[in-house]
């Protein structure tokens, strides 16, 4: 997990016309405001609107309005610091966006070592939704190309160091199979490989393009199917539309029941439970609200 080399936080402040505080935010977006002339600026971390807002921002939100720390919210250490998503991205991105507008309480500051650790044990909660949502982690609707990979192995082989020692006969044999795959499939290949696939045809077999023996080697063997749905939008979902089944826990038919909201406490107590965060900010809570009106 890297580390970012800035502050996380630049706790500037966004004030409305009247002078009240509407929300913090980092530089860039002060400086999108700015740019517009939307903004003016009060001092080097503070802009006020030149314009009249139509909602209150986060006036009665504290969470948003307080000053943040810098530091790993699981040991307190001020270096080394990432971003760490409570709700995995991979589930919030499928969620309706007045769930993912209130994204940034799930998003903490947290250093790699704490980070490394927690991910370890987080691993282990999206097996478990894996199994009780029977939403396998690589996703469903994988097509296999069971021809692409017989080329990938039959030019791996051709292009082997040792290849002097493989009998003629096999050679032969290897070269057929990756004319037989790539011709067929000549759109999968780049520009300059068509054009080489193409000179081939009509003299020296495609076996002889070690260019296109490499770009052989390097497809995938998977591809998605248009029907395709990750792990993060089965799970979503089923709990988005209260669907339950026999392989669940009684946790996650709780989740299930309850809807998406439920998922996000989910992961936000898990958080709690497994990384033991004693440097929380002020006003986070795992019952927060999810939704915004």
């Amino acid at each position: 997990m890297q580390s970012r080399e800035q502050d996380i936080y630049n706790n500037c402040k966004v004030l409305d016309i009247t002078g009240t505080l509407l929300f913090r935010a980092g530089n860039r977006r002060l400086e999108w405001y700015l740019s517009r002339n939307l903004a003016h600026r009060i001092d080097a971390n503070t802009i006020q609107l030149n314009f009249v807002n139509k909602g209150s921002g986060r006036q009665n939100e504290p969470f948003y309005l307080q000053e943040m720390q810098n530091m790993c919210t699981v040991c307190g250490s001020s270096t080394n610091l990432t971003m760490h998503h409570v709700v995995p991205h991979q589930y919030r991105k499928y969620m309706d966006d007045k769930i993912k507008s209130r994204s940034s309480h799930d998003l903490l500051p947290v250093c790699t070592l704490c980070h490394d650790k927690y991910e370890r044990h987080a691993v282990l909660f999206k097996q478990h939704l894996s199994h009780c949502f029977s939403a396998p982690l690589e996703g469903v609707g994988w097509i296999e190309r069971k021809d692409i990979g017989k080329g990938m192995r039959a030019a791996s082989t051709l292009m082997s160091p040792s290849l002097d020692k493989i009998p003629k006969q096999r050679i032969d044999q290897l070269r057929a199979i990756v004319n037989e795959v790539v011709i067929p499939n000549t759109d999968l290949f780049s520009a300059d490989s068509q054009a080489l696939i193409s000179q081939c045809q009509f003299g020296v077999g495609v076996w002889a393009e070690h260019s296109v023996l490499k770009e052989l080697m390097s497809m995938d063997v998977r591809i998605r199917s248009p029907g395709f749905c990750t792990h993060g939008e089965i799970i979503v979902d089923v709990v988005g539309h209260h669907r339950t089944n026999s392989l669940m826990c009684d946790q996650c038919k709780e989740i299930a029941a309850a809807g998406v909201p439920a998922l996000v406490t989910s992961w936000r107590r898990h958080f709690v439970e497994h990384a033991d965060p004693a440097y929380l900010p002020n006003h986070w809570s795992v019952e927060y609200i999810c939704e915004q009106n």
